[in-house]
């Protein structure tokens, strides 16, 4: 038989354990569980620049050439009158714009006339002397010519009742062109002719060779 000493010794041996036991069960489940660390995602806001495009106006206007300026000819003159077999008319070039035809210089004169008439271009300055009998030109009986006499003339038409001529001048000088039936008075046919009707037109033509540009 177990004695009462060791029966207690059991006993307290046997409390102790289970004691021991408790505690450590207990102290097992106070254990706190390690908190696994939540990771949040803060998405950061995109930002979205829109660029705000200012449309430009556009020009719907067709764009137009501007036509090219082409030199032309000019009419300078364009007159009627009267002639008789002792009269002629005169037209000074600085009326025209001319005070001086240079080298270069065109022109173009027409003349219509009813009865034959003599045109052409004198200086100037000697055309002052018209009235003169050596400035009238004229027909001798043996020649198909004009008889000049002291006029220099340029431009010249013998006879004239529809004729037009070109000249371009060489030299620089001023200028007359006359229109002249006074030869008439000089033929027994034309003698005596009563007045009659004439036209002349002077046309300034162009020329990419004028030494300097005509005032108007």
């Amino acid at each position: 038989m177990i004695d009462r000493k060791n029966f207690v010794v059991i006993i307290v041996l046997l409390l102790g354990s289970a004691f021991i036991a408790g505690c450590t069960s207990q102290s097992g489940s106070s254990n706190p569980q390690t908190a696994v660390p939540t990771t949040i995602q803060t998405a950061v806001p995109t930002t979205v620049t829109t660029l705000q495009t200012t449309a430009l106006p556009v020009d719907t206007t067709l764009a137009t050439a501007k036509p090219t300026e082409t030199p032309a000819d000019k009419e300078l003159l364009h007159d009627k009158g009267m002639l008789t077999v002792t009269t002629y008319k005169a037209y000074n070039f600085k009326d025209m714009g001319y005070e001086f035809v240079n080298p270069g210089d065109t022109f173009r004169i027409t003349i219509k006339s009813d009865n034959p008439v003599i045109g052409y271009a004198m200086n100037t300055e000697q055309a002052s002397g018209l009235e003169g009998s050596q400035h009238l030109p004229y027909y001798e009986s043996y020649s198909t010519k004009v008889q000049w006499g002291l006029i220099t003339p340029y431009m010249i038409f013998e006879k004239a009742t529809d004729s037009s001529k070109e000249f371009t001048f060489e030299n620089v000088e001023p200028l007359t062109y006359v229109v002249d039936a006074r030869w008439m008075s000089y033929d027994k046919i034309y003698q005596s002719t009563p007045p009659f009707r004439y036209e002349i037109t002077i046309t300034n033509m162009y020329n990419p060779n004028q030494t300097r540009k005509t005032i108007y």
